[in-house]
């Protein structure tokens, strides 16, 4: 391990404190985080709601993880020193917005909201952008993240913490880890669209009515820490280009879904793929599979229903399963399957939720709660968490020197683990699959899936997508 930096490049911005902390060279990304400072709200949370804001009930019951997220600029002409400081400004200033990030969660239930701010740390790497860019390596970079993934300070400590990383060449990552005790996928889109356009002088408008809708319970104060299953794990990229996810979305299409989404192509074959791998593994080729798909109801089925709005913080997450006993299954009859699940998902539960009482609501997400952990911790048949971050608009992150040149989520310890986000085109999807060692080992010679995905290529750069400075 490196020495400790003992210079600060930062200029501290109002209320912050800073420290130095180690070096750290890991699968042969270099990554010295130079300085570490707390980012407050630049105007102080009014006293009337510093110790009223509650977490719904959906949030009680989410797991004490980070939700990770990494953007990568291309370099300017601008100094380093210059983007933190545009970067750590438009961040205090959204902050007075997004005013329970920059508290912390007590008792599972409540925001104490008296602007403990957030943390923000600087990097530098010991390569180019291009490095990355021409092979991403999942492991590797978790070290421009601010923090593991996995860290149980998410449910008691910061809730959002950013790490922007600058390389030799002038390109910065930043990596953006927010607690998921009181965000979900959607609510981090949200929040950077917001950054984003707080550094081009808009203001932001979240809207945090979820607790208001779904209020939390007393009684979930001491409710366990939802566990989520992890083994001796690796985690590869697999990208679905343009071309070839036409070619996927018509071998997926049928009678029964003529038109299959990205989404419902790419989970599907990754899905199909994967299972077939663990039953290669385990000797047992009608060894049960169950998917378990990730909902935002936010997202309307019908014209006349209102959970909340698209711009809401907080969890607002379903999910719908659909099992596959059968490893010769076409992706088009999985695709079929999977469209029906979550028709009468969506057909049901949303509007059940509406009318419901608080108190038959947190059974009902504790009954979901429990149904999930019973699935996935089941040793008889291998159950895969999907969830798609596609269309949640992460590429339009733009600080005002343009859009970030890609988009990644980092590795994972979370077994069968699928997230699914878009290409920087925005017409093919990269999967990021989460196996055991074994498992990977077994689908990485599948020959379907390798027909329509390429595993962990470079990222191309586009002249629709440039230009790509922070």
């Amino acid at each position: 391990m490196a020495g400790v930096a003992m210079t600060n490049l930062m200029t501290h911005h109002q209320g912050s404190s800073a420290k130095t902390v180690e070096t750290t060279a890991v699968h042969e990304l270099r990554v010295e985080v130079i300085s570490e400072e707390t980012v407050k709200p630049s105007s102080p949370t009014p006293d009337e709601i510093r110790t009223t804001f509650r977490i719904s009930v959906f949030d009680q019951f989410s797991p004490a993880i980070y939700v990770p997220v990494l953007l990568f600029y291309r370099g300017g002409d601008e100094k380093a020193s210059d983007k933190s400081r545009r970067l750590r400004l438009a961040l205090s200033d959204v902050l007075t917005q997004f005013y329970p990030l920059a508290g912390r969660i007590k008792e599972n239930f409540w925001v104490d909201c008296s602007d403990q701010g957030v943390a923000y740390k600087e990097a530098k790497v010991g390569c180019l952008l291009d490095d990355i860019l021409e092979k991403p390596e999942p492991a590797a970079l978790t070290k421009l993240l601010p923090i593991a993934v996995e860290s149980p300070e998410s449910g008691t400590g910061l809730l959002l913490l950013i790490q922007a990383s600058f390389f030799e060449c002038g390109g910065v990552a930043v990596g953006v880890c927010i607690s998921h005790k009181i965000a979900d996928g959607a609510s981090l889109g949200t929040f950077l669209r917001s950054w984003a356009g707080s550094a081009r002088g808009e203001v932001a408008s979240p809207s945090f009515t979820i607790s208001s809708t779904f209020p939390p319970r007393e009684d979930l104060k001491s409710l366990p820490t939802v566990e989520l299953a992890k083994d001796r794990c690796v985690t590869r990229r697999f990208v679905f280009e343009s071309s070839r996810m036409a070619a996927l979305r018509a071998k997926a299409s049928g009678p029964a879904v003529p038109l299959p989404t990205r989404v419902e192509a790419a989970s599907a074959l990754i899905w199909k793929c994967a299972s077939n791998a663990s039953r290669r593994s385990h000797g047992d080729p009608s060894r049960p599979a169950i998917l378990s798909h990730a909902v935002n109801l936010r997202r309307k089925p019908a014209a006349d229903l209102h959970l909340s709005p698209e711009n809401s913080m907080g969890n607002l997450v379903g999910s719908f399963t659909t099992r596959n006993d059968d490893a010769g299954a076409e992706v088009a009859c999985l695709v079929a399957d999977m469209r029906a699940s979550r028709r009468e998902y969506m057909e049901s539960y949303p509007k059940i939720l509406q009318v419901e009482t608080p108190e038959s609501t947190a059974k009902m997400v504790s009954e979901a709660a429990a149904q999930f952990s019973s699935l996935m911790n089941s040793d008889g048949a291998d159950f895969y968490n999907c969830s798609s971050w596609c269309n949640f608009r992460l590429y339009e992150t733009d600080f005002g020197r343009g859009r970030p040149a890609w988009v990644a989520t980092g590795g994972s310890e979370f077994k069968n683990s699928i997230v699914l986000v878009d290409s920087n085109d925005k017409e093919g999807v990269e999967v990021w699959l989460t196996l055991t060692e074994t498992d990977m080992t077994e689908l990485e010679s599948d020959q379907e899936l390798l027909q329509f995905a390429l595993v962990n290529p470079g990222i191309i750069t586009s002249p629709r997508n440039r230009p790509y400075n922070v």
